[in-house]
């Protein structure tokens, strides 16, 4: 019953709380009828939500439904001159209907919506405002068999982004907390009431026709149980320690229907490693014992994988190489060869460094044709060295993971990858689906301007010019340019260790950091890293250095992170697959134009973790003396961040510094900015 909700809060918000996990799938399991008025409403939400959805319809649970069809300009121009808002209504129901049911990624859960209505589970009714504008309203009501109700009204519409992903907040009122709560809810209900009756002042709410009901009733599932498994994002295979969602296992049919070969392209916390691991255990039930060999570019990430390998194939014969480990190379051929064959799946981890070796590639030869390479951050095997050994190696199977596969400012070096390992396999999961999906927890972003100083000004000045001259002599200008290249890595280090980037970083620490804090900071190299370390001691505030060159151990240093909490001070060496979930905050004092580099350092602080609703981003950016924006590189960062955050403020920020901004048009190619980060 609603009333046994002992934790229900007035007010629920975006970032304090989880719209989804702390207020609706509670109500909607103590519930019996929920009403819902709403601008726009995606189908997708139920299967975000199906297991409490599930339990809803079973206990004989019913919605009633009244949301607005996507209409399209001509339909508002119809509207707007005075055509019948049943006519217009319906068309473009129907079309809407028609046009998400074709589509892969949206006809499961459309399925289910028809099967809803079908059974009688769902009453869906359309509501249109005749003339300009549209029907916007966000009002709910949730009641149990004992008719005690809670009602909401807020930003938040009917769709997953509205509960799980945007930046929303709800007022929240329960019949039972007294005479004001109580007389809100009869309010709220009896407005929703009369919008069911038929509309309210100059809103028409109108049932669905015959020719839509057919349409649904015609792709219904037989049950909605029948209908919610089909829907589900949540496990498809039960082999493992951890279930495949949905879009995992669609990528791993997709491998298959390629002869086995491509690419997994998931943004950072959507599952690539565990994606593989089952793509090697079916891989080894396919090829009857068939071998794996997987590759990573760290001593960090082998660690990750190992530990992650022996946690979901523990019946797995597995070969450590590299990264510390030597005692492979009496295993190894053996390991790879058919004797080896026990049914069981066999695998070897190696870091790239250890994959090129000789020793490792005598082990691989054409008489064991049912291998499987599996090559994590895959952009690293674009070397020539990396590249040649694979090419080497007789193959038959290949899986490469990547967030951002692409190698920046090499396309010829993209295009050996992707004709080594195969297509870029469907679905693509970017950071918005990882983030609507529950993978990644959606993040606010925070400008923070500084600028350089009058002898930087001048310096960079002066190396502008230089490299200006030469690009305006040869524009085929290149990275055999030794002299260019040099003036542009110049030209770079004083953009990432300005003098007042520490300062003005130590600000935001000590104006944001709070007890419990896991704030992660970005710096250039060891210098400015020291640096900041010890402005933060200085001021009492609990800071942690980790970089590949430090004497204490770095997994000491992670434990104490993760239990403590704290600010943690670092360098490339957490750029790549490292996992650091209770991390809630990141600090950007320095970074490249390589975009990879800005996308990896923004995924490591959007991982889920428990009690984590969300995630804020802090990004250090150069401004010039008219307040633009210093560098276009710098801007591309700031326009990525800004694009996908939930508050919209910096996204006006940066419209306002880049009317202020030179013309980067007249800089040099962005092929020669991107030697400012080798």
């Amino acid at each position: 019953m609603l009333r046994d909700l002992q934790s229900l809060k007035p007010h629920y918000a975006t970032g304090q709380d989880s719209l989804l996990d702390d207020f609706y799938v509670p109500c909607l399991k103590n519930a019996s009828r929920y009403d819902r008025a709403t601008g726009y409403f995606s189908s997708a939400l139920y299967a975000v939500t199906s297991a409490a959805y599930a339990r809803f319809i079973a206990a004989g649970g019913t919605i009633r439904l009244i949301t607005s069809p996507h209409l399209s300009s001509e339909d508002v121009q119809a509207l707007a001159e005075g055509a019948a808002a049943k006519e217009v209504g319906e068309s473009a129901l129907r079309n809407e209907l028609v046009l998400l049911l074709g589509r892969q990624e949206t006809a499961a859960p459309t399925r289910l919506l028809a099967t809803m209505v079908a059974t009688g589970v769902l009453d869906l009714r359309v509501a249109l405002q005749p003339g300009a504008g549209i029907f916007h309203d966000k009002v709910g009501i949730f009641q149990d068999e004992e008719d005690r109700r809670v009602a909401f009204i807020g930003s938040a519409n009917e769709t997953f982004s509205g509960w799980g992903a945007n930046h929303e907040s709800i007022e929240v009122f329960a019949s039972w907390e007294g005479t004001t709560d109580l007389a809100r809810v009869r309010r709220l209900a009896a407005y929703f009431e009369r919008l069911w009756a038929g509309g309210e002042g100059e809103i028409e709410v109108l049932s669905l026709n015959k020719e839509i009901l057919d349409l649904l009733r015609e792709n219904a599932h037989d049950s909605v149980e029948s209908a919610l498994a089909a829907t589900s994002l949540r496990a498809t295979t039960d082999s493992g320690k951890k279930k495949l969602m949905e879009f995992q296992a669609d990528v791993l049919d997709s491998w298959k229907s390629t002869n086995h070969h491509g690419i997994v392209s998931f943004a950072t916390g959507a599952g690539k490693t565990i994606t593989a691991i089952e793509g090697i255990r079916r891989w080894s039930a396919d090829e009857q014992g068939g071998a794996a060999v997987v590759i990573v570019p760290s001593a960090d990430l082998h660690k990750q994988w190992a530990r992650e390998i022996r946690a979901e194939l523990p019946e797995a014969n597995l070969i450590l190489a590299g990264a510390g480990h030597s005692e492979w190379r009496g295993e190894l051929r053996w390991i790879l060869s058919d004797h080896a064959r026990d049914g069981q799946p066999r695998l070897v981890l190696a870091t790239n460094k250890t994959f090129v070796s000789p020793q490792f590639q005598e082990s691989i030869d054409s008489r064991r044709p049912e291998l499987l390479l599996v090559a994590d951050e895959l952009h690293r095997t674009g070397s020539p060295a990396v590249l040649q050994a694979l090419q080497n190696a007789p193959f038959k199977a290949t899986l490469g993971l990547s967030a951002t596969y692409a190698r920046q400012f090499d396309e010829g070096g993209t295009q050996s990858l992707l004709e080594f390992y195969g297509p870029v396999l469907e679905p693509v999961i970017g950071l918005t689906e990882a983030i609507m999906l529950g993978r990644l927890v959606p993040y606010d972003y925070f400008l923070h301007r500084t600028s350089l100083d009058d002898q930087e000004q001048e310096q960079y000045d002066k190396l502008t010019v230089e490299i200006k001259k030469i690009a305006a002599r040869d524009r085929d200008a290149d990275s055999s340019n030794s002299f260019l290249k040099m003036l542009l890595i110049r030209r770079a280090r004083i953009l990432k260790q300005a003098h007042a980037k520490v300062p003005a970083a130590l600000d935001v620490l000590q104006a944001e950091f709070q007890e419990g804090d896991r704030w992660l900071v970005y710096c250039d190299d060891t210098t400015q890293l020291k640096a900041m370390i010890q402005a933060c001691l200085s001021c009492g505030l609990p800071a942690l250095e980790y970089h590949s060159q430090m004497t204490s151990s770095r997994d000491d240093v992670m434990a104490s992170f993760e239990r403590r909490g704290g600010i943690m001070v670092a360098i490339r060496c957490l750029d790549e697959g490292i996992d650091i979930p209770a991390c809630d905050k990141a600090l950007v004092i320095a970074s490249s134009t390589v975009e990879r580099e800005y996308v990896q350092r923004r995924g490591r602080v959007l991982r889920t973790s428990p009690d984590k609703y969300s995630a804020a981003v802090h990004d250090m950016l150069l401004v010039d003396k008219a307040g633009g924006v210093l560098t276009r590189g710098e801007a591309l960062r700031a326009l990525e961040f800004a694009r996908l955050a939930r508050n919209e403020t910096p996204t006006f920020e940066l419209q306002h510094m880049l009317a202020l901004s030179a013309d980067f048009g007249a800089e040099i190619s962005a092929i020669l900015e991107g030697f400012e980060d080798e």
